[in-house]
């Protein structure tokens, strides 16, 4: 496992932090490095409230935040790009003046798909996408099956006899 990987792998373990609490947006983690140093964790903790960067940048001591615009953030979904119930988080990123995001996997929803990574590019971020793909996807396939496919993720239970 790679260095991205490794960072990823425990974005995708904070994500899981917010299960049942963040329906029906996705579970989201986040983590700031600088230098191999974990300077700040955060995740999506409840609908409606701040997001996984948000609570990531949030996190970061007083004694570390000049480290900030120096360090990489590592999340596992895009960063949104909208207006919703909170500002977009690809701003606060800009705003920052953070110079690397990897991210897990595109947000397959229509306000975001693309625009959060596109809006970082634009603002000279340099952006990683597509570690730990899979995963980041398999966490929430209930959030990208209803965005992509338009109808809820359904798991069917079979008892059956043998007569």
């Amino acid at each position: 496992m790679n260095t991205h990987e490794t960072y990823m792998h425990r974005c995708l373990q904070l994500a899981k932090l917010g299960a049942g609490q963040v329906a029906p947006n996705p579970m989201v983690g986040a983590m700031l490095v600088y230098q191999d140093c974990i300077i700040g964790e955060g995740y999506h903790k409840q609908y409606g409230q701040a997001h996984a960067e948000v609570n990531c940048i949030n996190s970061v001591s007083e004694a570390n935040q000049l480290l900030i615009e120096k360090s990489t953030l590592y999340v596992s979904l895009e960063p949104c790009a909208h207006y919703g119930k909170t500002p977009p988080c690809a701003n606060l990123i800009i705003q920052k003046k953070i110079a690397q995001v990897v991210i897990g996997c595109r947000d397959s929803y229509e306000e975001v798909n693309g625009r959060g990574i596109e809006k970082l590019l634009k603002a000279g971020v340099g952006v990683v996408a597509g570690i730990l793909e899979k995963e980041a996807l398999d966490l929430n396939k209930r959030f990208f099956t209803f965005h992509t496919k338009k109808h809820p993720y359904i798991i069917l239970k079979w008892a059956q006899s043998q007569d």
